[in-house]
């Protein structure tokens, strides 16, 4: 019950998950939405090319998050 104390550590990650979570998908951030429409990114593309990295990047966050929490605190 520690980690769902305020400040404890489900609330960190579920805060890394939404604010990193939707960016794995291109559409699933404004940014990404701006990024296709002046780079004419299309989203196939994306996902061959991309979408693989970063749902790698998303889960190594997720593995270095329970690293620290494991072994640091």
């Amino acid at each position: 019950m520690q980690n769902f104390v305020q400040d404890g550590a489900f609330w960190e990650l579920l805060a890394y998950t939404a604010g990193t979570g939707g960016s794995i998908l291109i559409i699933g951030s404004a940014s990404g939405i701006v990024a296709m429409a002046m780079e004419k990114i299309d989203f196939m593309w994306y996902m061959k090319k991309i979408g693989l990295m970063a749902l790698l990047g998303f889960f190594a966050g997720i593995v270095v998050f329970w690293l620290q929490n494991e072994f640091i605190f």
